[in-house]
């Protein structure tokens, strides 16, 4: 049987949220629409990021180049204002991707997405450091050097993959990109922060960092990207997606997390999830829930940020979604229900700020002025190989796995405490199986709409326990494969 122990007067020391530190979308003129802002404000309400980061900030929708009959480049920032005022008001920086490629300054057209962006290498290397400077000295006027110090540029995304550089297959080709726009940001201020190589699958590290160092070029922080499935793009939506081992990601997050260590810089995973695909189930299943738990508790001390990807199905990559849920990133489906895994984000977000001592690899015990927290979780994933596709838009197996005891001292003895239990998974805050059970309906009807989202509300219970009189409480709570339960004993 499993047992949780934790006594208050054992502490660890100061949780460490670099797990929220930061949130994704998939680009800029999505998250400047209505709806997307709006659920971005949930977001913030519920489990509150300091960072948020997208593709598209240079793209043609932003409307910021132009070039004069006289052939010379000038730029409008009008919308890039509109965004960042929006983010800066509800309490989130950005992690600025600078790039892909505006097409006034690619060397050719080939692009990637239904939105249209170019992933060409400039005409001419020295245009590029001009629109990055640019950029960066109109938001330093705007918002001040106070504050541009704190956000983050990373330059391009995914440079080693084929859809998203042309040059992809050259290093050095990249390189001259980084080179040239790290230098630009820090024409402006030499305290900015600027990082690369945003990397498909953790590669490229060793030799950025070398490169970097030995041409003596800016680099702030290493950033790269990770999936919990093996395959590659899929840009129709119609690629097979396979899961790995459990623990792929987090392996590679402490592999590689090790190495920037060891060089003293901070490695910023800039995208992650289960899988790379906006069409797998398992980003709408309940499983996500405890997969990114386990994911984000191993991955502790080596990975300084993460940036879950993303926070909303409003996610245009393939064109808009035509499902209400059609296994999409986000942690709330285009409808704004939550899925299992915003629930992940919104438990982890009542987490104390004072973490204890607790030998249970699979949980969180932490307190604060109103509490000690209990956060745990138990992960049954399909064997190695299992098509996503497949295996998580089916019923699997749900077995209840037994009590686990939640033992807590350190407590006032004979004191009575109200304990209150928030539980996800099959049917618990678990909207994805009442939808398919009710037929898959393309359109939600309003009604519907109210249902789906009652139906991802965890489940709660309250109850009350009196401390022993060597201020211990001990309390059994069953589990279901796959789920998750916070409990919250109150002072």
């Amino acid at each position: 049987m499993r047992k949780i122990y934790a006594d208050v007067t054992q502490v660890k020391g100061k949780l460490d949220r670099f797990f929220a530190k930061c949130i994704g979308a998939g680009r800029a003129g999505e998250v400047m629409r209505y709806v997307p802002m709006e659920q971005l404000k949930m977001i913030q309400r519920e489990c509150p990021f300091e960072y948020i980061r997208f593709h598209g900030i240079f793209h043609e929708e932003m409307n910021i180049v132009r070039r004069g009959a006289d052939g010379k480049l000038s730029f409008c920032f009008q919308y890039v204002d509109m965004l960042f005022d929006s983010l800066l008001n509800i309490g989130i920086r950005p992690v600025c991707e600078l790039g892909l490629m505006p097409f006034e300054l690619a060397n050719g057209e080939k692009s990637v997405f239904w939105w249209k962006m170019n992933i060409c290498m400039p005409k001419d290397i020295n245009e590029w450091a001009v629109l990055i400077e640019a950029f960066v000295r109109h938001v330093t006027n705007r918002y001040g050097e106070d504050e541009i110090k704190k956000w983050y540029f990373e330059i391009w995304n995914e440079p080693n993959h084929k859809n998203f550089f042309a040059e992809y297959q050259n290093i050095n080709a990249y390189f001259e990109l980084y080179d040239s726009a790290a230098r630009a940001v820090k024409s402006i201020c030499s305290d900015y922060r600027v990082g690369g190589p945003a990397t498909a699958g953790m590669v490229w590290i060793k030799e950025f960092i070398e490169h970097c160092r030995e041409n003596a070029v800016p680099l702030d922080f290493v950033t790269s990207h990770s999936y919990g499935v093996k395959g590659d793009f899929d840009e129709d939506g119609t690629a097979i997606t396979v899961m790995k081992k459990v623990d792929k990601v987090s392996d590679e997050m402490r592999h590689y997390g090790a190495i920037c260590r060891e060089a003293g810089l901070p490695l910023i995973v800039t995208e992650w999830s289960s899988s790379y695909s906006h069409t797998d189930p398992i980003h709408d299943h309940y499983i996500s829930a405890p997969y990114i738990l386990r994911a984000i508790k191993r991955s502790e001390g080596f990975a300084d940020m993460l940036s879950y990807w993303t926070y909303t199905d409003i996610f245009e990559e393939n064109g808009p979604a035509v499902k209400p849920f059609s296994g999409c990133f986000g942690l709330i489906n285009m409808q704004s229900i939550p899925k299992p895994a915003f629930h992940a984000y919104a438990f982890l977000a009542l987490l104390g700020d004072m973490e204890l001592l607790c030998d249970d690899e699979n949980a969180y015990v932490c307190k604060n002025e109103s509490g000690v927290q209990v956060l745990f979780w138990n992960l049954n994933i399909p064997k190695d190989g299992t098509n996503n596709k497949k295996y998580f838009d089916s019923d699997i197996s749900n077995n209840n796995i037994g009590d686990s005891i939640i033992s807590i001292g350190g407590l006032v003895a004979d004191r009575e405490y109200t304990v209150r239990v928030k539980s996800v998974g099959r049917e618990k805050g678990d909207a994805y199986t009442a939808y398919r059970e009710a037929g898959r309906p393309v359109n939600l009807s309003r009604e519907m709409t109210a249902v789906l989202l009652e139906k991802s509300r965890p489940e709660e219970k309250t109850f009350k326990i009196c401390a022993d009189r060597d201020g211990k409480i001990e309390f059994a709570l069953s589990q279901r494969e796959n789920q998750v339960d916070i409990a919250e004993i109150l002072f």
